[in-house]
């Protein structure tokens, strides 16, 4: 899912800094079978297998069983320890983070995984010259090279020059890189690295092969510290139409489909023999707007620079049954970045547009866009038309663009014309800052931290290289509320939970109140096997943490039974 997807974070339920919960996986019992390959679907060719280069949910889910984390969510999204041995030590100022790394934790050419490997990672995450489309925030670091050290061949310590909420969740929840193979790379050609097919990796997975645009193979890691797989071989087939997925799954040519939505959810529950779980999604979709005056590379006027005119995009729609009919029913519709499902959801907080035309014209009229003799918005001579970004590979979001499309036209004359596009090429513009509005989806992992998405620092291409504001806007109070929520950090879980929830409404409130982007809808997604045993589901029949890279210790509990 992405525009773009930047792994970003959110937290399902109150976690607080040192919840210490059982990974999830099976109990290996005597009847388990041993062997075989799993296949299973991705919905577009991984864009890279880089660790340091991953930002979109294909190549996370391809390369999620290949890397270990630090530390990892367990079944019910709570943070336990992957690589780590045992939780952090913090101390009393909160500010000094010490993590010991297992002794026994091996990289699959049989290496030690050593302290070493978490400095060097941390240190390229955070090189502000890393190319990159991966979003990495380091900056609570008091130095990206010595802010990060080792203290012994299984110690690390991390100094950081302020207190940071969501350095458990983001920053140590993180993939970790074999410093033999990356530590020595010129991170400004990170990007076209060689080793983009990993020949070293410490999860329960190698890489085996690649046929571009097909398949992605992996077999077993013999030197896996998490215990050995008990599935042989993973082909990693890409099916980019979801609904031949979903079928795929039923038909048994896949064993496990990882995403499932809209209409497919309901043939794929009542197929036989298939077990599948439903649950709310860490995913959002939203409209990214141009919210500069003028494209980046100044060709052009922005339609959407004027805050009057998004409120008038936003009054014009009627989002509920855009999201019945592009979702089948399956999507909630959302007015903030902080997905319904989340502890930290304040519904007090977002502000909510009702449809109302009349209110989106007077807006539009105040703006200084009139109706001209075809309907169609006109300013200074200049039609009020644009391209509407969308993947081309992902049939309710086109589905949703062209409802959108036509209701914008109809009710405020604004011609939008729905651009399905590649997903290779479909970043570029956006990225670049030169397009009008985009269609996103956003992929979440386990800390809502808006920082990368919304602050002002993180306007890319202006101000980074990697950050994920393609919006361009730029408010003080919004990046004085984004780094409250960073900084909140409390004696107890409760307090900070308290005290970040408060922040957070106030991020949102702004959000809403400017439609810095206008918010869309929270997925209801589904996972479906078929001949697969050992899959454990946690609360609300959830999975989202076997997904993305969130666990990988438990695809070696997994097995398969035909």
């Amino acid at each position: 899912m992405h525009l773009g997807i930047r792994l970003r974070a959110i937290a399902l339920a109150s976690v607080g800094l040192f919840i210490v919960a059982a990974c999830g996986g099976g109990n290996p019992t005597s009847n388990v079978k041993e062997g075989g390959t799993l296949t299973y679907s991705l919905d577009a060719d991984a864009q890279t297998l880089n660790p340091f280069e991953v930002g979109d949910v294909s190549s996370a889910r391809a390369i999620q069983f290949m890397f270990p984390n630090l530390y990892q969510a367990d079944k019910n999204l709570n943070i336990v320890p992957d690589l780590a041995d045992g939780m952090p030590t913090v101390s009393s100022d909160l500010k000094t983070w010490t993590v010991k790394i297992r002794k026994d934790a091996k990289w699959s050419d049989g290496s030690p995984i050593t302290s070493a490997d978490v400095v060097k990672t941390a240190q390229i995450q955070a090189n502000p010259n890393l190319d990159t489309d991966a979003s990495f925030d380091w900056s609570p670091l008091t130095d990206p090279v010595t802010g990060v050290t080792a203290k012994d061949t299984n110690t690390v310590v991390f100094t950081l020059t302020k207190t940071y909420a969501p350095f458990l969740a983001v920053n140590l929840a993180t993939s970790i890189a074999p410093a033999a193979v990356y530590g020595s790379v010129d991170v400004t050609k990170m990007r076209t690295f060689e080793q983009d097919h990993p020949t070293v990796t410490g999860g329960p997975f190698l890489f085996d092969k690649r046929i571009a645009g097909q398949e992605i193979d992996l077999k077993q890691n013999p030197n896996y510290y998490g215990g050995k797989p008990h599935i042989a071989n993973i082909v990693e087939k890409i099916i980019t139409n979801t609904t031949a997925a979903a079928q795929a799954v039923i038909n048994g040519d896949v064993n496990w489909d990882p995403e499932i939505n809209g209409a497919a959810i309901d043939t794929v529950t009542a197929a036989t023999g298939i077990n599948s779980y439903v649950y709310a999604d860490l995913a959002y979709y939203d409209i990214r707007f141009n919210d500069r005056a003028k494209w980046v590379d100044g060709s052009k006027d922005t339609l959407f620079g004027d805050v009057n005119v998004r409120r008038a995009f936003a009054y014009a729609l009627d989002k509920a049954s855009i999201v019945k009919a592009a979702t089948s029913g399956h999507g909630t519709p959302m007015w903030g970045d902080i997905v319904p499902a989340s502890a930290y959801y304040d519904d007090s907080a977002v502000v909510k547009y009702a449809q109302d035309i009349a209110k989106a014209k007077s807006l539009m009229d105040a703006a200084g866009w009139t109706a001209g003799s075809d309907g169609i918005r006109v300013k200074n001579g200049k039609k009020f038309s644009g391209k509407f970004f969308v993947r081309a590979d992902k049939p309710q979001r086109v589905k949703a663009v062209e409802i959108m499309s036509e209701q914008l036209r109809t009710n405020l004359g604004m011609d939008l014309q729905p651009t399905p596009t590649d997903f290779k090429v479909f970043y570029k513009p956006i990225q670049a800052g030169n397009f009008d509005l985009a269609f996103a989806g956003w992929g979440l992992s386990l800390d809502p931290d808006d920082y990368t998405i919304f602050s002002s620092t993180q306007i890319r291409p202006e101000k980074t290289n990697s950050g994920s504001n393609w919006t361009g806007f730029v408010n003080a109070d919004l990046d004085t509320a984004i780094a409250a929520q960073q900084t909140d950090l409390k004696p107890t879980s409760a307090a900070t939970f308290a005290a970040r929830k408060a922040d957070f409404a106030k991020v949102e409130h702004i959000l809403g109140d400017n439609v810095v982007v206008y918010f869309m809808w929270a997925d209801n997604v589904g996972q479906a096997f078929n001949g697969v045993a050992g899959v454990q589901p946690g609360n609300n029949n959830s999975l989202n943490y076997a997904d993305q890279g969130r666990n990988t210790q438990i695809f070696s509990a997994w097995s398969l039974t035909k």
